[in-house]
């Protein structure tokens, strides 16, 4: 199978056009220049430790650490990083920075397609259409352990309270949305920001935030593929 170029070409992608959520602003269903320019700031990344682990990750992959982007990924998908378990899926089952471990891939993309976002539906779906009837299994079986700490209702949770504490921290006294502020972004280099922006309810609101970050992965309906119904890994009982 060859390497998802779209997991990988979307990664650290800040600009692109992006579909709307129901309960989303039209306008803030997209990543545009301001956004680029608040999500580059040091700031917004502590806030954020699902994007700043992921860029983190991404740039190890990049240079070839793949150890050091395995555990930047597994960081980042600690908070629900769904991009950040697609890459790990994609390293288990090419075997960078590891030994080729498919059962495990597919167990990180199920993780990944818990939203339903279809890009990682899809890469699932090719996962368990390559797999072998005893992969299949093992993939259940080795899934098992991640649930507790990757799964959506104990990553949402995390980001929940990290989210919350930086509000607090960031906005939690009085501010002026009207005023431009000042903060450290890429190579300790201040960024002049409209407050507007930089205090933008997407960013600092948890519920906000995840609604956002859903307009930015959601695509339409997934096409139909004839693989045979993948399995999706619960808890034993």
């Amino acid at each position: 199978m060859r390497t998802n170029g779209y997991v990988l070409g979307v990664l650290l992608l800040l600009a692109a056009p992006v579909a709307g959520a129901a309960q989303v602003d039209e306008k803030e269903a997209v990543i545009d220049r301001e956004d680029q320019k608040v999500m580059s700031t040091i700031a917004f990344l502590d806030a954020h430790p699902d994007l700043k682990y992921r860029r983190e990750g991404w740039l190890a992959f990049e240079a070839g650490k793949y150890g050091e982007a395995i555990a930047h990924f597994s960081e980042a998908a600690r908070f629900g990083d769904k991009v950040s378990q697609a890459m790990l899926a994609e390293m288990a089952w090419k075997g960078q920075g590891q030994a080729v471990d498919r059962p495990l891939a597919y167990a990180w993309a199920d993780l990944s397609a818990e939203r339903g976002y279809r890009q990682f539906v899809a890469l699932r779906e090719r996962y368990w259409a390559a797999l072998t009837a005893d992969e299949r299994q093992r993939a259940i079986e080795v899934g098992q352990p991640l649930l507790p700490v990757y799964s959506d209702a104990v990553t949402q949770v995390a980001m929940q309270k990290h989210l919350r504490k930086a509000r607090r921290y960031m906005i939690g006294g009085r501010y002026n949305r009207s005023a431009d502020v000042m903060v450290p972004g890429p190579g300790e280099q201040w960024i002049q920001i409209r407050g507007h922006d930089f205090y933008a309810e997407k960013y600092w609101n948890p519920k906000r935030y995840q609604e956002w970050t859903d307009a930015v992965w959601k695509d339409p309906p997934k096409q139909n593929v004839d693989v045979g119904e993948p399995a999706t890994i619960g808890r034993t009982d």
